[in-house]
């Protein structure tokens, strides 16, 4: 599933690509035709995002709200533009430019009212310089006996993190991921949405990737991982890139997480300290 930044990036393309534009909009699949024939030769105005959602303003105040959930994808054709395939729910189009959308479980038409009543449901987004770190806070400290990695997770709580993230910032804090949250300091709270907030700030910059450029691992860990592809510290690996421990992986909010037993402690977590890279 696509997490914040891609969102982000994505809407950042896609007001270069059609801001003022007259745009051309179709529905080859057809589950979006009726939305497409009000949309079509209408003025884009902006895409904006938050957390994982994705918002495209038209004149006439209409706006068009999606989700890409595990298998959404925006696919762009610059120059010579292919015959759109039967599964695009919408195609854009100007002159020398198509971008399909292919697979989105959420592709809707909405006014102004309902695209509040989605934002009203998510909690603070990273991205967003609006964002604030203490209404997560309080959503966090609602729950005290709750996982903090499963409270990561939860776009009420902050939008936008997805699986890769969350895992990879409580690794860079040294906090496990079942500690409860009433274990988890405001300070430390505060420390983790700073990393997060730069993290993902650096994934819309370039690509998804948490390893600071040239930070020197662990030999087991070299020994372990491919070197082209070295780009987290926990998510998806079986050794730790700082001390060689085996990771431990285990289910959490229905998805995979990862932990080091050394260097995220199920016990006396308030003794450690973690450096934590500036990306």
């Amino acid at each position: 599933m696509p997490e914040g930044n891609t969102i982000h990036r994505l809407a950042r393309d896609h007001t270069r690509d059609f801001s003022g534009r007259i745009v051309r909009v179709s529905s080859p699949q057809g589950r979006f035709a009726r939305e497409a024939r009000r949309l079509d030769r209408r003025r884009f105005l902006r895409a904006d995002a938050w957390g994982k959602h994705l918002f495209h303003f038209w004149e006439g105040g209409l706006v068009v709200h999606m989700h890409m959930g595990m298998a959404g994808v925006f696919r762009r054709f610059a120059g010579k533009r292919p015959a759109p395939r039967p599964t695009v729910r919408m195609r854009l189009l100007i002159p020398h430019l198509a971008v399909d959308l292919i697979g989105p479980p959420t592709c809707e038409l909405v006014g102004e009212a309902e695209r509040l009543a989605i934002l009203a449901r998510l909690g603070p987004d990273p991205l967003r310089r609006d964002a604030d770190p203490e209404i997560a806070w309080a959503q966090i400290a609602r729950r005290p006996d709750r996982p903090i990695g499963d409270a990561l997770l939860d776009q009420r709580v902050v939008s936008g993190i997805g699986n890769i993230y969350r895992n990879e910032v409580l690794f860079l804090h040294g906090v496990h991921p079942l500690r409860p949250a009433k274990r988890v300091t405001r300070e430390e709270w505060l420390a983790m949405w700073d990393t997060v907030r730069r993290l993902m700030s650096r994934g819309v910059r370039e690509r998804t990737v948490t390893v600071e450029t040239g930070e020197i691992q662990h030999p087991a860990a070299a020994a372990a991982r491919d070197p082209e592809d070295d780009d987290f510290y926990v998510y998806g690996q079986t050794v730790c890139r700082r001390c060689g421990s085996r990771i431990r992986d285990f289910p959490l909010s229905a998805r995979r997480m990862f932990a080091c037993p050394f260097c995220q402690p199920r016990r006396s977590p308030a003794v450690r300290k973690t450096k934590v890279l500036s990306p």
